[in-house]
């Protein structure tokens, strides 16, 4: 048998959860478990025996989940669907050409619920 060595990239998905309740989402609720599944299931599709599908806790883009981040290419995708993974695949995972509609920035880590609300410290989240 043939072994695969070391991945060429690492493709974290956020599968943290959240209570409904909690002002901020969680990913899982957003479908990154649905995710998670069809970036294993499609990667296996187009061989890319190189590329390892990681299930992570929070990733920290929780206003634009699911949040997915590639590495070593340094690139975060936020909203991503189980309908973008056959091209995040190909077009990234097998072609390093990053899909741009997806991709997001500090801008989407800096997104708060909490925006507006200057009876709180900045990153300061409310008990529930």
């Amino acid at each position: 048998m043939a072994r695969v060595g070391m991945p060429r990239k690492f493709v974290f998905v956020c599968l943290n959860e959240r209570p409904e309740e909690h002002p901020r989402p969680s990913c899982t609720r957003r479908g990154s478990g649905n995710v998670f599944e069809a970036l294993r299931e499609e990667t296996g599709r187009q061989g890319l025996v190189d590329v390892k599908v990681i299930a992570s806790g929070c990733l920290e883009p929780c206003m634009v989940g699911p949040s997915i981040y590639v590495a070593p290419d340094d690139v975060w995708y936020g909203g991503v669907t189980v309908e973008d993974v056959p091209l995040l695949v190909e077009q990234h995972l097998a072609n390093d050409e990053p899909v741009e509609f997806l991709r997001i920035g500090r801008e989407e880590f800096e997104l708060s619920p909490l925006a507006g609300r200057s009876d709180l410290p900045p990153g300061e989240i409310p008990p529930i």
